[in-house]
Parts: C-alpha cells; structure tokens; sequence
C-alpha cells in the first residue's frame, strides 16, 4: 500500500510499481477531500485508521464478480485482503470508521460479513455509532 486518500480509496502500487487506483468494495466512509463537502464528522478518523492499517503493508486486491471492474473515475474497484487474510472492509466496518455500502441495489458477495462488522460497531456505539470526535 502505498498512499491512503481516504477510508475508501486508496493508491497500491503493482508488482510493477505502477500505482493502481482503488476504490475499496463494500463500503462507505465519511468525506475528507471532496472539494463540494466539508470534512464529515469521523471522516479524518477513518482515513487515521486506513492509514494505520493498510500503509505499507502488502495487500492483495480482490475483485468481485458481482461488481463492475471500475467505476466512473477509473479507479479498480476490489476488496483489499491483508498478508494475515483478514478483509479490509470488514475491519473498517467493525471499528465503526465505514458502514455497508450498497451502489446500484447490487450487493457485494462480501456484504453479510461487512453488514454484520456494522451491527457490532453500531451495538457497541463505536465510532460512527458514537459521539462525534470534536
């Protein structure tokens, strides 16, 4: 991994070193650099945590078949799998920096496991599903 944007895109650079665009499967986090929004509230705690986690570390991009293989900025859509095999997406939603994200009606394969990482965090309060970081 070597540049985080924001909780959910990410740059990785190939075998090649060719930096691959990502937008991370699965998910939604709170806006930092849209330049129409203002910051949204944990937006700059989840991209604290994609960057804690992810930067650095070798991931492997999952594609999945119920997606489109980019969206409309052209960046790779996939999940990011960590060297231990733990999902990035669930991670996010489990520590309560994303939640679920359905695009199109057309759910991921992976949604049970993330929607079911959202309903701990929300049942815990964490993050998201707690008060606002000031």
């Amino acid at each position: 991994m070597s540049y985080v944007v924001d909780g959910d895109t990410v740059h990785v650079l190939d075998g090649r070193g060719s930096k691959i665009k990502v937008r991370v499967l699965g998910i939604d986090t709170p806006e930092t650099r849209d330049p129409r929004k203002p910051v949204q509230c944990w937006g700059p705690e989840a991209t604290q945590f994609a960057t804690a986690t992810l930067l650095g570390q070798q991931v492997t991009l999952v594609t999945d078949a119920s997606q489109d293989a980019r969206d409309r900025y052209g960046r790779v859509l996939a999940y990011l799998v960590l060297a231990d095999g733990s999902n990035y997406s669930v991670l996010a939603a489990s520590a309560g920096v994303a939640r679920s994200y359905v695009y199109n009606r057309n759910p991921v394969s992976e949604h049970a496991a993330i929607t079911a990482a959202e309903a701990d965090a929300r049942t815990g309060g964490r993050g998201l599903w707690g008060a606002c970081p000031t």
